[in-house]
């Protein structure tokens, strides 16, 4: 009787297992066979990948910007913009994004002598909306000379239903406290 259930034990013991690696793998393979899932890795690399110094001279450098009818116009940053993040981005979404978002983490990490790095990222489609996806991306981030620290982002993204593909709303929601420990 007791080797029955050890043979029990044993066959659930696998079973529980393959269970458990064949969720993991159909976790994975989501991720992969979704471009929206890509969409939003590629926004946060970009985000958390450096700072650019590229980027950031377009923005920063004040022969870029012209007063053209009492408005500032920074062309180079704007095709920087464009080159970097057009094509994941509605049109609306973009200036939206790039006004609240889009240079802050970059720009801060510039300003204080940091650098950035996305160590990895994990995204949820959500249960209840079908084109809202929730993220969590660890980053790394460094002063020259000083010790790596980490911290969590969090965020949502809803992606639009006119343009397929493209976001139409990008919000983080939480960093950990990453934006007051990269102004130390």
């Amino acid at each position: 009787m007791q080797k029955g259930a050890s043979k029990l034990k044993m066959a659930l013991a696998v079973l529980t297992a393959l269970a458990a690696v064949l969720t993991i793998g159909g976790c994975v393979a989501a991720k992969a066979d979704d471009p929206k899932m890509e969409t939003i890795e590629r926004v946060l690399e970009l985000q958390f990948n450096g700072p650019d110094e590229e980027f950031l001279e377009a923005m920063w450098n004040p022969a870029n910007k012209q007063i053209v009818d009492g408005v500032e116009v920074n062309e180079a940053f704007e095709q920087q913009v464009d080159e970097k993040y057009g094509a994941y981005f509605t049109d609306s979404e973009l200036d939206q994004f790039m006004r609240v978002f889009g240079t802050y983490f970059p720009g801060l990490a510039d300003i204080y002598g940091y650098e950035l790095r996305l160590e990895d990222v994990d995204i949820e489609l959500s249960d209840t909306v079908a084109n809202r996806y929730l993220f969590t991306a660890e980053v790394a981030f460094q002063k020259k000379g000083g010790k790596e620290q980490r911290a969590e982002v969090g965020g949502v993204v809803l992606f639009s239903t006119v343009q397929e593909g493209k976001i139409g709303k990008f919000t983080y929601t939480d960093d950990q406290g990453l934006s007051e420990r990269l102004k130390q």
